[in-house]
């Protein structure tokens, strides 16, 4: 059964509610009724089996029966350049869907997007909620404003339980695999490139903050597809 989100306000002690646009799809769309049963989240990672008490073109309300708490496992932060077009969008989505905890933008030397107005950051957040419900998530990936690829290296390395890698076409030896090995980590940054790379200044200031190089395979990837296969191995590999 797919679940809905609902606002963590929107629970009061057993009862909830639901408002505004989601109303719309569960009256008019889903056709839910009174007395039907339905699976929230509230993207806090609790999930809820429920039972509608009252439904109509303006509300949904009804009582909780159940509770369940679940985060992803392991914990993935992708620190992505921004692809052009749709794809970007393609990449929360997809992202969402295999457990990527949170999406932080970076900007290198040669990013194209280098910034993300205020309406297409909440675009983001309901593509990211739209998917959690479609995949029976209970939290939301968290899509954040792109910062400069220095300070993202030196914000993620502060972490001493996170395993950071960034894939590069030029690394022939080191492994995911073999790191996850190493390391015994189950939570991991993850740096993705712009379609023109990673200057060579970049890669070695992210080597002397210990930010390990990987190989992906000798194929050359777009950036939605390397962040897309390295968090999937990822999941794999610590699971």
């Amino acid at each position: 059964m797919p679940h809905f989100y609902i606002k963590p306000e929107n629970i009061k002690g057993n009862i909830f509610y639901i408002q505004e646009e989601q109303v719309h799809y569960l009256f008019n769309v889903r056709r839910f009724k009174v007395n039907d049963d339905i699976m929230l989240f509230d993207g806090k990672g609790n999930s809820y089996a429920a039972k509608i008490d009252l439904i109509n073109k303006n509300k949904v309300s009804g009582h909780l029966l159940s509770s369940s708490y679940k985060m992803p496992s392991p914990t993935i932060n992708l620190y992505t350049c921004i692809p052009k077009g749709d794809r970007f969008e393609w990449l929360i989505e997809k992202c969402s869907e295999i457990n990527v905890l949170k999406i932080i933008p970076i900007n290198t030397k040669r990013s194209i997007i280098k910034s993300i107005s205020k309406s297409k950051i909440e675009r983001y957040e309901k593509i990211s909620i739209s998917a959690s419900s479609q995949c029976g998530r209970n939290d939301i990936m968290q899509i954040e404003n792109p910062i400069d690829f220095k300070t993202a290296c030196i914000n993620a390395t502060k972490n001493k339980n996170f395993i950071n890698i960034l894939p590069w076409e030029n690394e022939s030896s080191t492994t995911l695999k073999s790191l996850i090995i190493e390391s015994k980590s189950k939570s991991a940054n993850i740096f993705i490139g712009p379609e023109g790379g990673f200057e060579n200044e970049e890669i070695e200031f992210a080597k002397f903050l210990n930010i390990d190089t990987i190989t992906l395979g000798k194929n050359i990837l777009r950036t939605e597809t390397a962040a897309i296969a390295a968090s999937i191995l990822i999941t794999q590999l610590t699971n």
